[in-house]
C-alpha cells in the first residue's frame, strides 16, 4: 500500500478480504482499534466512499501513487486500517508460569513427540496448542487429580539439564474421581455446584490479565446486546485449550457422557447487565469460571452476584472468589445479574458442554 498521511501508519494486525464478485468490488476489512474493539467493517462505495476509493486504487487498480486525503484518512482510521503510531494495537503475549527443574514437581512433554520429558501418560485429551504459543518450549505440569495439563516455562539451563535424571521421575496414575461425592449430590439435586480447584491459580491470573489486555489493545468485541455491556471472544484458541480437558469433570458430574461445545469469554463493564435467560441448545452444561473482579468484597468475593432460580423456585445470589468457578444446567436455570456498578469490573469465562449425542449447533 502506499504511504499513509504522515500521522498514520499502517495497521499490521488489520486482514482485508476482497469480494470481487460484487460490482464495484466491496472490502471486509477487519482490525482492532486500541481503546475500543475489534472492527469488522464491509467497505463500499455508499457507506465509505473515501476508504473504498483507496481501496479499490491499490488492491484492485495496482496503483502505487494514490494520495490519501482528509476524508480518505479520517475513514480508514474510522475501519482501523490505519491509527496514529502512539495508538496502534499491540500484541499480546500470554505470559507462562516459569519453572526450574529443582522445584521438585515432574514436569511433562508431550507423548508422541520426542521429548526429553516424555513420559508413558497421555494427556486427558488431545491438546488443542494455541498456534501463537512457543510449543517447543513448553512442558506440562498435571493438576486437579491429573484431569488438566497446564503449560509452564522452564528456566534456561541449557540442555544437559532438560535431560537430566529428574525428567524420570514416576507420575502417579490419574484419580478417577474428579469432585466429592457432596459435589455431585447438589449437581445431582440443584442442577449447580461450585466447583473449586478449577484450573491452576497462576493461569487465572494470567487468564485475567491477558484477556483485559486483549480488550485494551482492541483485539475483542465490544457487545451491549439486551443491555449486557462486555468486551467477548467466541472460541478463543487459548480458552479452547482448557477446554477440551474439562469434559471428562463435567462427564462425572452429569452421570453421562458429554462433550465441548464452545467457550466464551465475557469481560463486563460498568453499567451492564445479564437478563434473566434460560441458554441456548449447546450450553445443556456451562461452568463459569471468575478469572478477574475489581473491587472485590472484604471476604474477598465478588460482590457482582450470579443470580439462579433454583427448580424451586428459590432465587440463589452466588458471589465467586477468583479461580472459583460454578457449574449449572443453563438450559434449565434461568439466570441472571443486575447492573454492574460504577467503578466496577468483572471477567469470565464460560466452558459450553452438550451431551454426547447431542447433534445440534455447536457454537
Amino acid at each position: 500500500m502506499s504511504p499513509s498521511p504522515p500521522s498514520l501508519e499502517l495497521n499490521p494486525s488489520a486482514r482485508i478480504s476482497i469480494h470481487d464478485h460484487e460490482q464495484p468490488p466491496s472490502f471486509l476489512v477487519e482490525a482492532p482499534i486500541k481503546g475500543a474493539s475489534f472492527s469488522s467493517v464491509r467497505v463500499g462505495a455508499e457507506n465509505l466512499p473515501g476508504a473504498h476509493a483507496f481501496l479499490c486504487s491499490i488492491l484492485i487498480d495496482g496503483r502505487q501513487d494514490v494520495q490519501i486525503g482528509e476524508r480518505e484518512a479520517v475513514e480508514l482510521q474510522q475501519i482501523g486500517l490505519f491509527a496514529p503510531a502512539d495508538s496502534m494495537p499491540q500484541a499480546v503475549d500470554y505470559q507462562f508460569p516459569q519453572r526450574d527443574l529443582a522445584h521438585g514437581k515432574p514436569l511433562l512433554g508431550r507423548p508422541g513427540t520426542g521429548d526429553p520429558h516424555e513420559r508413558s501418560v497421555t494427556p486427558p485429551c488431545a491438546l488443542r496448542i494455541p498456534t501463537e504459543w512457543p510449543e517447543q518450549t513448553l512442558r506440562f505440569e498435571r493438576h486437579h487429580h491429573d484431569s488438566v495439563w497446564a503449560p509452564v516455562r522452564i528456566a534456561d539451563h541449557g540442555d544437559a539439564d532438560l535431560r537430566s535424571d529428574s525428567r524420570r521421575a514416576e507420575v502417579p496414575a490419574p484419580d478417577p474421581t474428579l469432585d466429592t461425592q457432596a459435589t455431585h449430590a447438589h449437581f445431582e439435586r440443584e442442577g449447580f455446584a461450585v466447583l473449586e480447584n478449577l484450573l491452576p491459580a497462576e493461569h487465572v491470573a494470567e487468564l485475567g490479565r491477558y484477556f483485559q489486555a486483549l480488550a485494551a489493545q482492541g483485539f475483542l468485541s465490544c457487545s451491549e446486546d439486551r443491555g449486557s455491556r462486555r468486551h467477548t471472544a467466541h472460541n478463543h484458541p487459548v480458552a479452547n485449550f482448557w477446554h477440551d480437558q474439562l469434559n471428562e469433570r463435567v462427564s462425572q458430574l452429569a452421570g453421562r457422557r458429554t462433550k465441548p461445545s464452545y467457550t466464551f469469554v465475557s469481560l463486563y463493564l460498568a453499567g451492564g447487565d445479564l437478563f434473566w435467560h434460560t441458554d441456548r441448545p449447546p450450553c445443556e452444561y456451562t461452568i463459569t469460571l471468575l478469572l478477574d473482579y475489581a473491587p472485590l468484597a472484604a471476604d474477598h468475593r465478588s460482590p457482582w452476584a450470579l443470580r439462579l432460580k433454583g427448580r424451586d423456585g428459590t432465587i440463589h445470589a452466588l458471589h465467586q472468589r477468583v479461580g472459583e468457578a460454578l457449574i449449572f444446567k443453563g438450559r434449565e436455570l434461568r439466570h441472571g445479574r443486575e447492573m454492574l456498578p460504577d467503578g466496577h469490573r468483572s471477567a469470565s469465562l464460560l466452558f459450553h458442554f452438550v451431551n454426547e449425542d447431542y447433534d445440534g449447533v455447536m457454537e
